[in-house]
């Protein structure tokens, strides 16, 4: 998985055998001779302890763009560190996952299921479906170590599955242990966001390192050489690499394991460490939230605080700020916290500040599909962000163009709050999505939905048709009179260089089988000057259209007479017009919204690209979406599909009947037969059915 500081170069990093015995680690309180004396030998030692519990972790997620929901397939990694079957892994890994699945040690692929992530430190859990293993399996678990116990210059592996590839190791060394981003000189921790929008990373002081990790080592362990987890890989560039403490990620998972989240407490106040500030002692109250509990309390930007919760406090540098906001993160949500500070040069003052649960950032999103519309819960940030006065309403986040909110008049915009839909209020996306099933699921659908929002601290209405618009196939033009050749214009520069440069016309690049025009005797080569004795000119690419057009101002059937250059010499072809042929186009055309396919019918243009002959029958995938289920099961665009489960295709039509019947069968499993190139694939889909009484509409 990448993230906004991934931009890696690869460092050969050379292995040394390194004797080591007979002295002391006195940081640590244990003997070297506790280790191995050969580094390589405890490289492989560390390697055979965690790579059993080392997964590779496939996610389908979703993202909301463009008016509906899109699906995307990403890889990550994990470390399975219970008994259960539990994997640690990175929440920007499992960010928007809707499905999951792990490949073990032993190659086996299983599903896994979201316990809980927390997206403030960048950690997740999953769950593997046990129940899926081979019998006898033992699931291997990695030990996790304690990662106070680093420190700079320690040897660490950084084990994961980098860009989606078989399980590997990369040796560095810890290069630093409370590791934050600060900008030089503001005194502020850098603002790191998780997918753009929720602010990660607050609460950690990270193991930096410089064991080589790529996009897919996401969420890997960071190794030391006793084998036991003290991080785990979270992000990296340059050369450099970021680890979550494991102490951090214990915790954490402790929490997820037993709730689902990581309950945390808030006073809506930041701060910034004295370094350079002339304070002698304490921290400085660096902005207050207007609506938060630190303000209600009394707590103002510029105070210089003392002492929290009865404990001393001095933070000088820039890398204690995270140990303090994780203080005060930790207390019970709702607790009260005694708060001793100076306010411009008056010590001793005080004040008690009732926590408050520390929210996300970013809203939940959903789609109103048939509306053209995906909407977000406005969060306290996002609020705060647009200076709206309140949490009510829904967001708009995308309209997708052509559909109904982007034609109503008004047209609903990215950050339009939606605060009513007809009748109803709408205080949350809950709401707002519940009149949208309670729409959906009404037989007569009304014409028109009145819709209440606002704007730029303005109250619009608008009308929106909420009833699908079926799409029907491109219209097939009406036949016309055709000669059954693929042209191109010959111009002046061209014909000089054939030798013929006062001889313009369209040169036939191909003839198509079967057709008047093979009979006739027409060549790839030929260069047609004119029809009926009309002769062509052709003065740019703008005329290569004006023989086909030539042609159709003709009839079916008629006789013309072409004049051919052929050989450096003018040759007449007779011929017959014939009618123009369905064009891919124009063919009758299907889309599946359980498995995001769309199909159409073979043309003729279609058998004489291929060179298939008429035995060869199915229809063509145009699309199939990457992390759709006909997607994820590897079917592509301009696959022919020839088989679904036990149903024959040989048309749109009986396409159409075969996805029906799937759709009332649901199978866990859909076998697609195609023919791709000169071979027949079988591609196996594992549909998740889910009830739904949305018709998706053509676009």
């Amino acid at each position: 998985m990448t993230t906004r500081l991934h931009s890696l170069l690869l460092l050969p990093v050379l292995l040394v055998s390194l004797a080591v015995g007979g002295c002391t680690d006195s940081r640590h309180g244990r003997s070297m001779d506790d280790l191995p004396v050969d580094v390589r030998d405890a490289i492989a030692a560390a390697r055979d302890r965690v790579f059993p519990s080392l997964v590779n972790i496939e996610v389908v997620s979703v993202e909301y763009a463009g008016g509906k929901e899109q699906k995307n397939r990403s890889t990550g990694s994990g470390t399975i560190f219970t008994p259960q079957g539990h994997v640690l892994t990175n929440a920007h890994v499992t960010d928007r996952g809707k499905r999951f699945w792990c490949t073990l040690a032993d190659k086996q692929r299983v599903p896994a299921t979201l316990v809980g992530e927390d997206p403030w430190t960048d950690l997740a859990v999953l769950q593997l479906d046990l129940s899926r293993l081979e019998p006898g399996t033992k699931v291997e678990v990695a030990l996790m170590g304690d990662s106070d116990t680093l420190s700079v210059g320690d040897y660490v592996l950084a084990m994961g599955s980098p860009f989606s590839l078989s399980r590997t190791v990369t040796l560095g060394i810890v290069s630093n242990t409370e590791r934050v981003f600060a900008s030089a000189g503001d005194g502020q921790v850098d603002e790191m966001l998780l997918n753009w929008e929720q602010r990660t990373g607050l609460f950690t002081n990270w193991i930096q390192h410089d064991a080589l990790i790529n996009p897919g080592n996401s969420g890997g362990p960071l190794v030391n050489l006793r084998g036991e987890v003290i991080g785990v890989n979270t992000r990296g560039g340059s050369g450099l690499a970021f680890a979550t403490p494991s102490n951090m990620a214990r915790q954490v998972a402790e929490s997820l394991l037993a709730t689902g989240d990581v309950p945390r407490s808030s006073i809506g106040a930041s701060f910034r460490h004295i370094q350079n500030t002339g304070i002698s002692e304490g921290v400085l109250v660096d902005s207050v939230d207007a609506d938060g509990p630190a303000w209600a309390a009394g707590l103002r930007a510029g105070d210089v605080v003392r002492e929290l919760g009865g404990e001393r406090v001095n933070v000088r540098f820039v890398e204690e700020i995270p140990p303090l906001l994780k203080r005060i993160a930790d207390r019970p949500i709702g607790s009260a916290l005694l708060i001793v500070f100076d306010r411009e040069g008056a010590p001793g003052q005080r004040v008690v500040v009732t926590t408050e649960r520390l929210r996300r950032d970013r809203g939940d999103e959903e789609a109103l599909r048939l509306w053209g519309l995906t909407i977000q819960q406005i969060t306290d940030r996002r609020a705060k962000q647009m200076r709206l006065s309140s949490t009510r309403g829904a967001l708009v986040s995308s309209v997708r163009g052509g559909g109904p909110s982007a034609t109503a008049e008004p047209a609903l915009n990215w950050g339009d709050v939606i605060v009513r839909i007809d009748d109803a209020p709408i205080e949350s996306i809950a709401d707002a999505v519940r009149k949208y099933e309670q729409i959906d699921a009404m037989k007569d659908k009304p014409e028109f939905l009145l819709i209440e929002f606002v704007r730029d601290n303005k109250n619009f209405l608008t009308l929106i048709k909420p009833r699908p618009e079926e799409r029907p196939d491109p219209p097939a033009e009406l036949p016309k009179a055709w000669i059954g050749v693929a042209t191109q214009p010959v111009l002046r520069t061209m014909a000089e260089k054939l030798g013929h440069a006062d001889q313009r016309g369209f040169r036939v690049m191909r003839v198509y089988s079967g057709t008047e025009a093979a009979r006739a005797g027409l060549r790839v080569g030929d260069v047609v000057l004119a029809l009926n004795g009309e002769r062509f000119d052709p003065r740019g690419m703008q005329d290569a259209g004006a023989f086909n057009r030539s042609v159709r101002r003709l009839s079916i059937d008629d006789n013309a007479t072409l004049s051919v250059l052929r050989d450096g010499a003018v040759v007449e072809v007779p011929i017959t017009l014939e009618r123009t042929r369905l064009t891919p186009e124009e063919a009758p055309r299907a889309r599946n919204a359980d498995f995001e396919l769309s199909v159409r019918d073979i043309t003729f243009f279609d058998r004489e690209d291929f060179r298939w002959d008429d035995s060869v029958t199915g229809v063509m995938v145009e699309s199939a979406e990457p992390a759709g289920w006909a997607g994820l099961a590897g079917v592509r665009g301009r696959d022919l599909i020839q088989k679904i489960g036990p149903h024959t295709v040989t048309d749109v039509a009986s396409f159409k009947r075969a996805m029906e019947q799937i759709a009332r069968d649901q199978p866990g499993r859909v076998v697609f037969v195609v023919f791709r190139g000169s071979r027949t694939f079988f591609r196996f889909a594992e549909p998740d059915w889910k009830p739904s009484t949305e018709v998706e509409p053509r676009e």
